[in-house]
């Protein structure tokens, strides 16, 4: 749910700046998703409280499942989003 919410911001911001890339990574008990674009770009540290979005739809959603979350994303520079969980929850 929490790559879905990431490819969906995606199309919804950076479709028109190209294609958006998802990649994943499973094995030995982890998966890794990378959701990619080339879009305007965000500060995620000035992220509204009130934005639901990426604080609980994403975060959120990977921290109540033990995963962790990683945005690369400036202003111009598009948006990276790496979603990561383990069968230990680390």
């Amino acid at each position: 749910a929490a790559s879905r919410e990431a490819l969906t911001n995606a199309a919804k911001f950076a479709a028109d700046a190209g294609p958006v890339h998802l990649y994943a990574e499973i094995e030995n008990g982890s998966a890794r998703v990378f959701i990619d674009d080339r879009g305007p770009g965000f500060d995620p540290d000035a992220i509204p409280n009130d934005r639901r979005g990426v604080r609980e739809s994403i975060i959120g959603r990977m921290q109540r499942y033990g995963g962790r979350v990683q945005i690369r994303s400036g202003p111009g520079d598009g948006t990276e989003v790496e979603l990561a969980v383990e069968e230990n929850g680390r």
